[in-house]
Formats: C-alpha cells, sequence, structure tokens
C-alpha cells in the first residue's frame, strides 16, 4: 500500500489554496513547474504579471519575506513530511538556476524558497549561515545558497497574509492561529476558496488518523469543504453561517431569517386570539 507520502502530494493542496486566496488579486500560481524541457519541476510557482513590482493588494496575501521581495518569480520548495537538510537547500539553489537560464531572466527576477512545515533545528540553521532576520524568515549569506530564503511555519506571525500557508503548519496550534487569522472579506470574495479552507483545515487538522484509500487531491478537498460550508448554513450559529458567505447568500440568509422571524410573529398573534 502506498504510504501517506505518495497518496497525498501536499504541495498540491496547498497550491490550490494559494492559487484560489491570490486569483483576485492577479497572481498566477502553478504547481510542478517545468524548470527545463524535462524534470526536475518545481513544487509551487508564484508569478505576479501586473506591473513592474507585486502591487499592495497582491503583498497583503503574500507571505512574510515573499511580499517584500522584488522578485516577480518566486519558486517554492514545499518540505511537509521531511525535514529541511542540505539536499533541499542546494535543490531549491539549483532549481532557481535552472529556471533562469531556461526563461533567460536576470538574477533579480527570481526568489528561490523553502517553505518548511517542521521548524528547522538550530544547530542546523547555524550551520548553514541560516538568521532570522524576521519571525520566520531566514536568510542567509554563504555561496551558492544565498539566494535561497527559508520560512518556518510554525514561525511564522499569525497574520492574514501567512494565513494559508501556516495551515500546512506541523504544529496544531499554529494551523488554529492561521485559520483563525483568515480575512474573512476574502472569503467572502470567492465562497470557493471559504469551502477549500474548510475542507483543508479539517482534512489536515485529522491527516495523522486518515486511512485514506486514495489519492486526497485538492479537488477532493473542495467538494469535503462545500459540505462542510452546507452545514454549516444549515445547522449553525448566526455568526457561523454568515461568516465566508457572499454578498448575495448574505442577503439570501437575511431574507430567509426575517421570514422566519415574522413566520414566528404570526404564529404567537394566532396564539393570543385563540386564548
Amino acid at each position: 500500500m502506498a504510504s501517506d507520502t505518495t497518496r497525498v502530494q501536499y504541495h498540491r493542496l496547498l497550491g490550490s489554496g494559494m492559487r484560489l486566496n491570490l486569483a483576485a488579486v492577479q497572481v498566477n500560481v502553478t504547481t510542478e513547474s517545468s524548470i527545463l524541457s524535462e524534470s526536475p519541476r518545481v513544487d509551487i510557482l508564484l508569478l505576479g504579471w501586473e506591473g513592474p513590482a507585486w502591487t499592495d493588494a497582491q503583498r497583503a496575501r503574500l507571505p512574510d519575506g515573499i511580499c517584500d521581495s522584488k522578485a516577480a518569480h518566486i519558486l517554492i520548495e514545499f518540505k511537509y513530511t521531511e525535514s529541511v537538510n542540505e539536499d533541499g537547500i542546494l535543490q531549491a539553489a539549483a532549481y532557481d538556476l535552472f529556471y533562469r537560464q531556461v526563461q533567460k531572466l536576470p538574477r533579480e527576477q527570481t526568489l528561490p524558497v523553502v517553505l518548511s512545515a517542521k521548524t528547522p533545528q538550530r544547530s542546523r540553521l547555524a550551520k548553514w549561515g541560516y538568521q532570522e532576520s524576521e519571525r520566520g524568515v531566514f536568510r542567509t549569506g554563504l555561496p551558492f545558497v544565498g539566494r535561497v530564503m527559508l520560512l518556518a511555519l510554525n514561525r511564522l506571525p499569525a497574520h492574514s497574509n501567512n494565513a494559508i500557508v501556516k495551515l500546512f503548519a506541523s504544529r496544531k496550534q499554529e494551523r488554529d492561529a492561521g485559520l483563525a487569522s483568515l480575512d474573512r472579506n476574502v472569503f467572502a470574495e470567492s465562497t470557493e476558496f471559504h469551502a477549500y479552507v474548510l475542507g483543508l483545515s479539517q482534512t489536515l487538522s485529522v491527516k495523522g488518523e486518515l486511512n485514506m484509500a486514495e489519492v486526497l487531491t485538492p479537488e477532493k478537498v473542495l467538494e469535503y469543504g462545500k459540505r462542510i460550508r452546507e452545514l454549516v448554513f444549515e445547522t449553525g450559529t448566526l455568526e457561523e453561517r454568515l461568516a465566508g458567505l457572499s454578498f448575495k447568500e448574505r442577503r439570501e440568509l437575511l431574507r430567509l431569517l426575517q421570514e422566519e422571524m415574522e413566520a414566528g410573529a404570526e404564529n404567537g398573534a394566532d396564539s393570543s386570539e385563540n386564548t
């Protein structure tokens, strides 16, 4: 039987969440992007197409470290089940080199990033010359790998721009903090994104208990999230039902609630007349 690592392609789950989150601000997100005509393939590629730099709206949804970069091409190597090691850092540096050669890009146009669900050991970081320039963001000045930024998801602050990546942190409290920090206005923009986050958060919260017989794909996560969303809409509190609804859905919900109140008032009046 295939292992969880082969059955669950976590970089695809993360990439789909980032695609849904960033679509409204015109950031193109692809997974398993080809670096050369053949393999290797980088896990996730973020491209900013509008203008010479990231817009304020785009920066507001990009994780710390990335949002401050002037590079328009962000290459992300995602480490979910495995710890960051020297090969992972070198691999990210190699992908960056190959990608620039194929795309004929100058160095300043690309940024290689290693995104780590687990917190790297301090001794390893020191050995590689990595220092924390801001919480969760590590940089090094060593030759060959100095361009590679390392983001530790357990240490990134629970801010709305970090929320979607923190859903993949190895520590439950950090995943919960990431979920709580998501901008609910973004949910209102895209009901599909809201459903995906619901499905993703529930799936990752029980990942250690799942014995899945089939590959967990972004499509299955979205389908699961839609079912959760429908259940919340039917049985949740008013606050839960309003969270993540589009303007049209909120208006429909308020209309239904008003009809329920009016029906309740009429029934109360009828009962008074009959007594």
